[in-house]
């Protein structure tokens, strides 16, 4: 079982879902982050940031708005993924693996962000995620404007992670089936399996 695994398909089709089902409680172990739609207490709806541990149901913890669908086009903070992303990348290696859930969005035009995670994905750490196909990326390029730039940094990052020996990407289609499950429990049963979880 390779180190790194990657569920990829169109949006809302369980990839988040299926990780989270399958790791259950052991989500409060991992590093890294998982993203949210969802709305807040004030009315604001949008994507939201969080620690993977959050996730699992971890405490302690702020989810941070990055994307407000209040608007049109949507409204997103950078600083999010410059500082709590980042942050939340450099610490993962002191977990014993991470989730990414997801990459390849905006999170690819903060410089900091694209070097913490080269740095991430460069380590040693397993990681278990969801990575945002290049339909997606480039359906969000057109939303929200970022640029022949951001298409270049997705299709930079899906080349890299494409051409990694120890990186396993998994097409998934409108919902999440059985080989993807397959290779989720695969994944955790080699990465993930740790005492007490």
């Amino acid at each position: 079982m390779k180190r790194h695994l990657f569920l990829s398909g169109p949006a809302f089709c369980g990839k988040s879902r299926l990780i989270r089902e399958r790791l259950g409680t052991r989500l409060q172990a991992a590093g890294g982050f998982c993203t949210e739609l969802s709305a807040s207490e004030d009315g604001g709806f949008g994507c939201r940031l969080m620690p993977a541990a959050m996730a699992g149901g971890a405490e302690g913890y702020e989810k941070e708005l990055f994307l407000d669908l209040r608007f049109n086009p949507p409204s997103h903070d950078s600083e999010v993924f410059r500082q709590t992303g980042v942050r939340l990348l450099e610490e993962a290696v002191w977990y014993p693996f991470a989730v990414l859930d997801e990459i390849g969005g905006i999170d690819l035009i903060i410089p900091q962000f694209r070097i913490a995670l080269d740095s991430l994905l460069a380590s040693e750490l397993p990681i278990l995620g969801v990575l945002k196909t290049r339909e997606e990326s480039e359906n969000l390029r057109r939303l929200l404007g970022p640029g022949e730039r951001f298409r270049a940094l997705s299709d930079r990052l899906h080349t890299a992670l494409e051409r990694d020996s120890d990186t396993e990407i998994i097409s998934i289609g409108s919902d999440a089936g059985s080989e993807a499950a397959e290779a989720v429990d695969g994944w955790i049963e080699t990465w993930a399996s740790l005492p007490g979880l």
